[in-house]
């Protein structure tokens, strides 16, 4: 029997409309309950009866009826109130039930971590090792930070195409000594060995850089509708699709966007053949490589399409005007994602629930 089935047949018996095998039910309750237990008058528990009656019925999302005290016989009062506290301890016991295993199933998406996999221009892929540093160009070839091999067998390939998945991160550097950290569900293509004209990668989805200086040889980043050319300094890119533009912020050093030239504190917005050169939060567009998020009035959807990156989890809305919601704070990128939606949840704007493999995002 459903706890909101228990609540009624105790608001039957009480108005005197319950039916016979009800009362003989609420009667068989009572004799399982010693009388000595529950010695009660009728004034004296009324209020005690309605805060309990009401709370069950908030719990079931009810409004409880509170009513003037109506004499009943001992044997009811008692059977009532054993009754209505064991199904309040039954709730009590099945919320923190309910909430566990709603932390649990949440809590199995689990943070991003170091991950990546290498394409070689045969169509050969292989899975980089995550515990080591990254990869790096030593004579010709590909190898770990540490100079270790990664293959068995000797990398014939011109162009190296690295491929960070949902939940995870890599670093790269380059054949000149360039530094490329790679956010997740990103992707960076570089040759062997750049030409000696220019230095030249492609890049979908986010990185930061670090490029050595070299006036002799540009350093070309092209993505999304851009293309970013610099001498040697300091940048993030961010070009996910749901952003609907490429965003460019630059830290140290020049760069020349298309035909635009940023300063360090700078960021240009490019969407198809619209540019904007704006002020930039530097903190905030490369927080993700410091171990953290920042988010500063950002939208739910570009919210969530981070933490669906990070956590390789997918989110659906149940209401779409959930999406005009924008949301400021910070985030440790290393705790459970459990606690990450609870901050959200804090704000009482939205909730969360686990169902069918994905996350579903509620009104509250």
């Amino acid at each position: 029997m459903e706890q909101k089935d228990i609540a009624e047949i105790l608001l039957k018996y009480e108005l005197g409309i319950s039916s016979e095998k009800e009362n003989k039910l609420i009667e068989s309750w009572y004799d399982a309950q010693t009388a000595e237990d529950w010695t009660l008058n009728t004034l004296e528990h009324q209020e005690q009866k309605n805060n309990i009656l009401a709370h069950i019925h908030k719990q079931i999302g009810s409004t409880a009826p509170i009513r003037k005290p109506i004499y009943r016989s001992p044997l009811w009062w008692s059977a009532a109130a054993a009754i209505l506290i064991a199904v309040c301890v039954l709730f009590f016991y099945q919320n923190r039930w309910n909430e566990s295993n709603k932390i649990a199933a949440i809590n199995q998406f689990k943070p991003g971590k170091d991950q990546a996999i290498l394409k070689l221009d045969d169509g050969s892929t292989i899975v980089l090792n995550g515990e080591k540093s990254g990869v790096k160009i030593i004579n010709g070839t590909a190898v770990y930070f540490d100079g270790s091999a990664i293959s068995k067998d000797e990398l014939h390939s011109q162009l190296l195409t690295i491929e960070v998945p949902k939940g995870g991160q890599y670093q790269v550097t380059l054949p000149d000594g360039s530094k490329v950290w790679l956010n997740a569900a990103s992707t960076l293509k570089y040759p062997v060995q750049f030409s000696n004209t220019q230095r030249e990668v492609s890049l979908e989805g986010e990185a930061y850089f670090e490029v050595s200086k070299n006036p002799h040889k540009p350093f070309i980043v092209k993505s999304n509708h851009q293309q970013v050319k610099v001498l040697g300094t300091v940048f993030n890119i961010n070009s996910y699709d749901e952003r609907r533009y490429v965003e460019t912020t630059l830290l140290e050093g020049a760069v020349q966007v298309n035909q635009h030239r940023l300063r360090p504190g700078q960021r240009s917005l490019i969407s198809g053949s619209s540019t904007q050169i704006l002020p930039a939060d530097m903190e905030a567009a490369i927080a993700w490589k410091k171990g953290y998020f920042l988010f500063d009035n950002e939208p739910l959807p570009h919210i969530l399409a981070t933490l669906s990156r990070w956590y390789n989890v997918e989110f659906d809305y149940k209401q779409t005007d959930i999406k005009t919601l924008s949301f400021w704070g910070s985030i440790d990128k290393n705790q459970s994602l459990a606690k990450t939606l609870a901050f959200f949840e804090s704000t009482n704007q939205i909730k969360f629930e686990y169902q069918d493999g994905k996350i579903v995002i509620h009104k509250k």
